[in-house]
């Protein structure tokens, strides 16, 4: 029993210090290679190229992931690939992303989002900087299910909410058209439904853009219930400045969809800025990394969430309610400029710690052209 006794012991101890060395191997393994559910986040973005409206929504997508908790390096890794302009590379960079083992990617502008479809990945691919339709159309033709992303659109709720501040009273808003565009009706129609849904009747306003003349149905708005608002994705080439004269001298007022209308004698638009888009994505990009069903979700329309106001609008709107009314990061004042240049664009102020990701950015408007005349009294 002794002699048993005494050749059980060894054994025993034995087991027990391979169990212990068993045990110390397992920890060892599971501190070099945490558990998938430990595993930090990535978050991979793909651009063709670099430049400040691209840094812009990548600032955005970057301050608003951090409202949602996502600090890079510490709770989420986000890399960014700029491919230099060359699509095979900017596929190889999709494909290495995959390989190591992101859990989204981002695409910003058609060439991307083109080449993170030819990786042909079933990574969840959230896009920017296209059109509805073009998404839509990536989405169809390569049959993918886990695309959406934010996209270029109307802006038509934006533009009527702006009215309603400026001008409460206002029942009609005349539409400047190209008399010659025969398809004029059917591209009114969901600006004639949206200005419905708000109490507003839309009348079209024929504008020569070969004679540089506004119609004289101009004289039918009654400036106490009426403005004019310049859609310019309706009229890419509008006389903005002969508006401007027609509509001061009426006193109109001439609202618009873009910064270079206002530049050249609108009063004022509101409009889409990249660093906003880029917040859209921030919230979407959270969004899947906590419910890996909305890859599947609609694509949503780029909010014209920024205020342009000319300086000169004072005589005809409140501008000081405005500016009190809209953040100062979400609004800019312009003039009609002797100098043409870049207007600084502030982002919002990012979270408390850790300290700011983002620097503001110098968005490059158009050329100012010269100030139309104010028609003779």
């Amino acid at each position: 029993m002794i002699t048993r006794a005494i050749i059980f012991r060894p054994a025993m101890f034995a087991l027990a210090i391979g169990l212990i060395t068993g045990s110390i191997g397992v920890e060892q393994a599971h501190a070099q290679n945490p558990p998938p559910e430990s595993k930090m986040p990535f978050v991979a973005v793909t651009t063709i190229t670099s430049n400040a409206d691209i840094q812009a929504i990548i600032d955005g997508m970057l301050d608003q992931l951090a409202t949602h908790g996502r600090w890079p390096g510490d709770s989420i890794t986000i890399e960014v690939a700029d491919a230099g302009a060359d699509t095979a590379r900017a596929t190889e960079q999709v494909r290495a992303f995959v390989r190591r083992g992101a859990d989204v990617l981002v695409a910003i502008t058609a060439p991307s989002i083109e080449a993170a479809v030819a990786a042909n990945s079933r990574l969840p691919l959230v896009v920017a900087g296209v059109s509805l339709e073009t998404a839509e159309a990536y989405k169809r033709d390569r049959r993918r299910r886990t695309v959406t992303g934010i996209v270029s659109g109307e802006t038509h709720i934006e533009q009527f909410s702006l009215i309603a501040k400026l001008a409460p009273a206002t029942k009609t808003v005349a539409v400047p058209v190209d008399p010659i565009d025969g398809n004029m009706q059917a591209r009114l129609q969901r600006l004639t439904a949206a200005a419905r849904r708000q109490g507003l009747t839309i009348m079209p306003l024929p504008v020569s853009v070969l004679q540089n003349a506004v119609s004289n149905r101009i004289s039918e708005l009654d400036p106490q219930t009426s403005v004019i608002l310049l859609d310019r994705n309706l009229l890419p080439a509008a006389p903005v400045e002969a508006l401007a004269a027609a509509a001061e001298s009426r006193k109109l007022p001439l609202l618009a969809t873009d910064e270079d209308s206002v530049i050249r004698g609108a009063l004022a638009a509101m409009v889409v800025e990249p660093f906003g888009i880029g917040v859209q994505l921030g919230d979407l990009v959270a969004r899947i990394l906590e419910e890996p069903a909305a890859s599947r979700a609609p694509f949503k329309r780029a909010r014209a969430t920024h205020l342009v106001v000319n300086q000169e609008a004072g005589a005809l709107v409140d501008v000081a309610a405005l500016e009190r009314d809209a953040p100062l990061a979400q609004r800019s004042v312009v003039d009609w400029a002797d100098i043409a240049g870049p207007r600084p664009r502030v982002k919002p102020s990012v979270p408390d710690q850790p300290p700011p990701l983002g620097v503001a950015r110098g968005i490059d408007v158009p050329t100012p052209r010269a100030k139309p005349q104010s028609a003779p009294r």
